[in-house]
């Protein structure tokens, strides 16, 4: 596994091969000697504004475990450990000469006074070797070497906690500054992500609108084309109705030729016996025999008139027929004229281009002409 550690003052390393045994001591171990370092080197977590320096023993995917899903939030810096104060202080102690002893000994005439005078055994013994010492000049400015040192010191390990300080300080807010950079692309992303949303949501109403015209689009449709269905089908049964009905004005028509023909032959027959008995001349013959011929000819005459009456009242009802079925089959067509007017389609209608003359109506009452007496049925 690959664990990302920041190197203080230097850029992102990453240490490949980490395993759940590997300890802060090999990763510290394994960044030193990639980067050509030497020195005290210490592993520290960071995490959100805390940092805690991990022991040489601790394990850093155990310690990723234990954050859970904070573990992305986790960050490991090598971080290089100053000299501690106790060693500072030694080597301070090792370097400077002892207080109570001088770098070199001084000159002769500095040891001893100017009186002119040798000391006393009785002045040896009152005032020490070291007050002697003091009053010279040389360990004076030795004393005062001694103090700027201590100052000294005191200053660089104040200017080099500052620094520690300041760099830590610096630390901190490189990591605000990636947390601050962090949650406003976070906030953006959501800020975008927002306007997304509400984008599609537009776009959603506008879709279920367009759906709502279109489906309301589609049941006018659905509608009409049933209407045209029911009005098709309509159509279909007046023609076939009006097939029916100009089959049946054929058939009266077959069947009236047919009584008229009768009729006329009757007619004919009956004015070939008139003639014939008018024509008859008075014979020598047996009053008997002209009675049975007057009388014959009386019933075949009342039998001729009365078949003629009842061909009359058969024609008469076979023209109140045809007149009722004329009716009808006009009516029919008048319906189905207004819907082809209506429809637009008249111009489309197959059949005969004849112009009726006059109202259909009028057509039910025969127009007797000189060619045709008993006027003409259609």
């Amino acid at each position: 596994m690959e664990l990302k550690v920041w190197v203080e003052g230097g850029p992102q390393r990453v240490v490949c091969g980490v395993t759940e045994s590997t300890t802060c001591q090999d990763v510290v171990y394994a960044l030193a000697h990639a980067t050509a370092q030497s020195g005290r080197f210490a592993l520290v977590e960071r995490w959100g504004h805390t940092e805690r320096a991990l022991a040489p023993s601790d394990r850093p995917l155990r310690l990723l475990a234990r954050r859970g899903r904070a573990a992305g939030d986790v960050r490991f810096l090598l971080r290089r450990c100053p000299p501690s104060v106790r060693k500072a202080e030694h080597t301070a102690r090792k370097t400077e000469p002892a207080e109570g002893r001088p770098l070199r000994p001084p000159p002769y005439d500095e040891a001893v006074t100017r009186s002119g005078h040798r000391y006393q055994p009785s002045h040896t013994n009152k005032e020490p070797v070291q007050n002697l010492l003091a009053d010279s000049p040389t360990s004076k400015r030795r004393l005062v070497d001694i103090q700027y040192r201590d100052q000294y010191r005191d200053l660089v390990h104040l200017v080099s906690l500052q620094r520690e300080r300041l760099r830590s300080q610096q630390e901190e807010l490189t990591h605000c500054d990636s947390e601050l950079s962090y949650w406003e692309s976070r906030l953006g992303a959501e800020q975008a992500t927002r306007e997304e949303l509400s984008r599609l949501e537009r776009l959603y109403e506008g879709g279920r609108a367009e759906l709502e015209r279109l489906q309301g689009a589609t049941d006018e449709g659905r509608l009409g084309k049933q209407e045209e269905q029911t009005l098709c089908s309509e159509l279909t049964l007046a023609r076939s109705q009006l097939a029916h009905c100009e089959a049946r004005l054929l058939q009266c028509q077959q069947r009236l030729r047919q009584l008229c023909q009768e009729v006329a032959e009757e007619q004919r027959r009956r004015t070939l016996l008139e003639q014939q008995a008018m024509s008859a001349e008075p014979k020598s013959e047996e009053p008997r025999h002209q009675e049975e011929d007057s009388s014959s000819l009386d019933a075949e005459l009342a039998a001729l008139d009365a078949a003629l009456e009842e061909r009359k009242l058969l024609l008469q009802r076979l023209s109140q027929e045809l007149r009722e079925a004329n009716l009808q089959a006009l009516s029919l067509a008048d319906a189905d004229h207004k819907h082809w007017l209506e429809s637009g389609m008249f111009s489309n209608r197959a059949g005969s281009t004849r112009k009726i003359v006059g109202s259909p109506r009028q057509l039910e009452n025969a127009v007797p002409t000189n060619k045709n007496p008993n006027g003409v049925w259609v």
